[in-house]
């Protein structure tokens, strides 16, 4: 009897042992999960891939698999839609689980909260990730959550598609200096022209995003006190396009000098997203301002 009291003993210690070792909320590995969502927060996608192995296959609400090389690309296509997107941190939970055939996975659990840039609507989310790792790199990751209500949101935006209303909400967003606000309205892949002969026309035109900010609004928020458009005007055209017309106020840091010229913008819209602009506006007085 002694003897069977000890054997029942040991089983019971033995599979305590076992399952103290097969999950954990702190290791390595849920340390790197974190650094993944934190690397998504931040939109940092060269140190989110670096996490994984160059083979890694990552599974995202879809029984289709893509490299995680392709995560950039799967998550700037996303980022389009949304001002502003992340987890919250609050309530978020990790568990690394080590399976009976040795395999090691973390399990993550949040809330993923984004606003919408057309019309600042704001989404929550439950999500559920699971990524495997072997020999410190992530080698595969499957992801769930419920995406009926960004597509219900997207699909009633494109039912009430007011090109006008989403032009005013692009120049609210530059008076007020929140430039991510305004460059998310615009399609990843914009084709930005500058008036000729304009201070900021050394790429004719500018493509994509990236192109832009460094062209246009960088120089203009380094080299000007201030940019105003006053006098603003907005005209409905077809094809998609809305006519803006006004004045740009500004001064210029170098010189001193104030500027108030007269300025048409040319916008291209296709569902939701600016696709094209074009800059009309006296580049001569421009010029002069600078020096």
């Amino acid at each position: 009897m002694k003897k069977l009291l000890f054997t029942g003993l040991f089983l019971v210690l033995f599979t305590a042992c076992q399952n103290e070792q097969r999950y954990a909320q702190t290791s390595p590995e849920v340390e790197m999960a974190k650094a993944i969502i934190k690397d998504y927060d931040a939109k940092n996608y060269v140190s989110l891939v670096s996490h994984f192995a160059d083979t890694a296959n990552v599974f995202l609400n879809s029984t289709t698999s893509f490299k995680a090389l392709q995560l950039p690309d799967f998550h700037n296509k996303d980022d389009a839609n949304f001002s502003s997107r992340g987890f919250i941190e609050e309530g978020q939970e990790y568990e690394m689980v080590v399976t009976d055939k040795g395999k090691t996975w973390v399990n993550f659990w949040g809330h993923w909260q984004g606003t919408l840039a057309a019309n600042n609507k704001q989404i929550v989310i439950p999500v559920h990730l699971t990524i495997q790792f072997i020999d410190g790199k992530a080698v595969t990751e499957y992801g769930y959550w419920d995406n009926a209500p960004i597509l219900s949101s997207l699909q009633e935006i494109e039912a009430n598609y007011d090109n006008k209303q989403l032009i005013q909400t692009a120049y609210d967003h530059f008076a007020k200096g929140d430039v991510p606000a305004f460059l998310a309205l615009l399609d990843p892949k914009i084709e930005w022209n500058e008036a000729e002969n304009f201070i900021y026309a050394s790429e004719k035109p500018y493509i994509g995003v990236d192109a832009i900010v460094k062209g246009v609004f960088e120089p203009l928020g380094a080299e000007w006190e201030y940019w105003k458009i006053t006098d603003l005007q907005l005209n409905e055209m077809t094809n998609g396009m809305v006519l803006g017309t006004g004045r740009y106020q500004a001064k210029n840091k170098k010189s001193g000098k104030i500027l108030n010229a007269q300025v048409a913008h040319l916008w291209t819209l296709k569902n939701g997203k600016v696709t094209k602009f074009q800059q009309y506006t006296d580049t001569k007085q421009v010029a002069e301002a600078i020096n």
